[in-house]
């Protein structure tokens, strides 16, 4: 049987014979975010688009139809205007404990308001 060897990007199958005991590796090159979209410049991108882009990652409040508000990191969008946003909260009440939903999906039809939320600088622990 011959046992898998994973180290940064690199993956060899090795006989066990030649199997050698872990030792302590050199820091792997960090792994790269690839995507199957067609690659543009700045210069190339409409304004809107060039906003989505700066928004990816961005903590997104999404507040609802029904009242609710949402809260996660903007992952995606569509031409249908959908949202997407990961590691998502749901806040039924302000100031209640949060529940958490993950992945979340929000059809543009539900969505009353959108807000990038970002921490002030009085509230930052960083100007302090």
């Amino acid at each position: 049987m011959s046992e898998l060897s994973i180290s940064g990007s690199q993956v060899q199958l090795q006989p066990p014979s030649q199997v050698q005991p872990q030792t302590a590796s050199p820091v792997a090159e960090p792994f790269r975010i690839t995507t199957n979209a067609p690659q543009m410049s700045d210069v190339n991108l409409t304004p809107g688009r060039r906003k989505l882009q700066k928004w990816l990652g961005r903590v997104l409040r999404i507040v609802i139809t029904d009242g609710r508000v949402l809260v996660g990191f903007f992952n995606c969008t569509d031409r249908d205007a959908n949202i997407v946003l990961s590691m998502c909260a749901e806040y039924l009440v302000e100031g209640q404990e949060p529940r958490l939903l993950g992945n979340v999906m929000v059809a543009k039809k539900h969505i009353v308001s959108l807000n990038i939320d970002e921490p002030t600088p009085s509230s930052s622990l960083l100007a302090q």
